[in-house]
């Protein structure tokens, strides 16, 4: 049960039977008042004897049960120190199920942003996203749903010269022809890329070096923008002859 001194409002626990030793006549812990504990009783269901609130103890004050020695700390103290726990503050003091439906609503909720969130990142960076192998089947599955430009697609790391062949040009004077192949592969269609080749000489110094856009080195369809995966694609082109110190030549796609 719970009381609560009339002259300083402190509150405290106390059982009937301490109430009973002196027909509910105590004395305040906090202030040393005496009072009369059953005035504000609460909390308690049992039945008290006719005119118990009334009557009067046969004893003095000095004789009377000290509420300090029978009851607890002050409840307002205890109260003040008690810190709610972080399921407390969000939920209240009901204690709920992980999978009642409030709680795992929110889950769900924030699991479905988090996966709409990153599809559109990948979206909006795909053709940045397409250059690294790692995440170019993501991007792919992601262009199967919403609409994707293959000719924007590209991965020149995931081209590879097959063969290069530089020679002295049948024809023209003072030229060079230079045929060969590559091939795509990558599991994507890709942009056509530009190809650069470059002549050294004898200590690695560049004597010369020029990039050449598709329609200057395709064998076949100078109009094609993509090329297919696994498909070899043919080149030729002339380019002049730096004359005799070029003894190595190189060839990178862009």
């Amino acid at each position: 049960m719970e009381t609560s001194c009339t002259h300083c409002h402190s509150r405290f626990r106390l059982t009937e039977s301490q109430l009973r030793q002196a027909y509910g006549q105590v004395r305040c812990g906090e202030c040393g008042a005496v009072f009369n504990a059953l005035q504000d009783l609460k909390n308690y269901e049992g039945e008290l004897p006719p005119g118990y609130i009334d009557a009067q103890p046969e004893h003095g004050p000095d004789d009377f049960i000290g509420a300090a020695h029978y009851a607890d700390e002050s409840i307002n103290a205890a109260e003040a120190k008690r810190q709610l726990s972080l399921h407390e503050a969000m939920y209240g003091s009901e204690r709920r199920s992980w999978f009642s439906p409030g709680p795992l609503s929110w889950f769900i909720g924030i699991l479905l942003l988090a996966a709409v969130g990153l599809a559109q990142a990948i979206y909006y960076q795909r053709y940045q996203l397409i250059e690294d192998p790692r995440f170019q089947q993501q991007v792919l599955n992601l262009c199967r749903l919403l609409p994707c430009a293959e000719s924007q697609f590209s991965s020149s790391e995931q081209i590879r010269l097959l063969e290069r062949n530089v020679f002295t040009h049948p024809v023209a004077t003072d030229a060079l022809m230079v045929t060969g192949s590559f091939v795509n592969q990558a599991p994507f269609p890709q942009r056509m890329p530009d190809l650069l080749i470059s002549l050294f000489d004898v200590r690695g110094k560049i004597i010369a070096n020029r990039l050449f856009k598709p329609s200057e080195y395709l064998l076949e369809d100078r109009n094609r923008t993509v090329v297919p995966p696994k498909r070899p694609i043919q080149f030729r082109l002339e380019m002049v002859d730096p004359g005799t110190d070029a003894l190595t030549y190189e060839f990178e796609f862009y």
